[in-house]
């Protein structure tokens, strides 16, 4: 009975394979597990998280537990392909407004990322000092669609603070598929200075504990501007 495999995917949700989040959580005492490889291509260089580790933890139902760091793999024009560990990630997503009873749903998502013991700040693997990202993100949903909108500002402990943004979409093609898309920017401090992508993904539930997870994107800005020609997400995400 190959059928029984499949399984339903879970309620609307943003986050990967996007960059914009959600204010879903995985539920009391449910793991949600994403191991995928990502890529970003610039006109110089190719930067690979191959893999990143990101793993999420139901504390109660409207709460989540974040550890994240990605094995990171440069390759780049001038100066040949370097690897080694990338920044961990730690955070706590809460939900305090659901969409049943307010009529959308409401979160917030504070996140600490810092570099590990390691050499990959000498060798340009990531930038030097801590930076702490506080994010809101929303979703309401019409139908067989879901809108996501995520506004947040990061503290940059060696830089220039940043604004971060992201609008998202997702359709639910059936119970095993949904598409989704997404325009997500960052900006400097002063807006002086700025980023902005857009993906195409989606979500394909292969049984009741795994999902296949894909995206592709760019900059909406030529190659010459030195920002992501290419953006690419492909792996898995284990519900347990």
């Amino acid at each position: 009975m190959p059928f029984a495999l499949v399984a339903s995917l879970p309620v609307h949700a943003a986050g990967p394979p996007l960059i914009t989040d959600d204010p879903g959580t995985p539920g009391d005492g449910r793991w949600e597990i994403n191991l995928p490889i990502t890529l970003e291509q610039t006109r110089s260089q190719r930067l690979f998280e191959a893999p990143l580790f990101d793993i999420n933890y139901g504390l109660g139902e409207r709460t989540q537990l974040k550890f994240e760091v990605p094995w990171l793999v440069l390759d780049s024009r001038d100066n040949g392909t370097t690897d080694g560990l990338g920044k961990a990630k730690i955070g706590i997503k809460h939900r305090f407004l659901d969409e049943d009873r307010h009529g959308l749903s409401l979160s917030i998502y504070p996140q600490l990322e810092f570099n590990n013991p390691t050499s990959s700040d000498e060798r340009g693997l990531v930038d030097e000092g801590a930076r702490f990202k506080l994010p809101v993100q929303m979703a309401r949903s019409a139908g067989p669609f879901e809108l996501y909108l995520e506004l947040g500002y990061e503290f940059v402990e060696a830089d220039e603070d940043e604004w971060l943004y992201g609008v998202a979409t997702s359709y639910r093609v059936n119970e095993q598929l949904e598409l989704l898309a997404e325009v997500a920017g960052v900006a400097s401090q002063d807006f002086d200075d700025d980023v902005l992508v857009f993906n195409i993904g989606t979500k394909i539930g292969v049984n009741d504990h795994l999902n296949l997870l894909l995206s592709a994107g760019r900059s909406f800005r030529g190659s010459s501007s030195g920002e992501p020609e290419l953006l690419a997400y492909c792996g898995l995400q284990f519900l347990l």
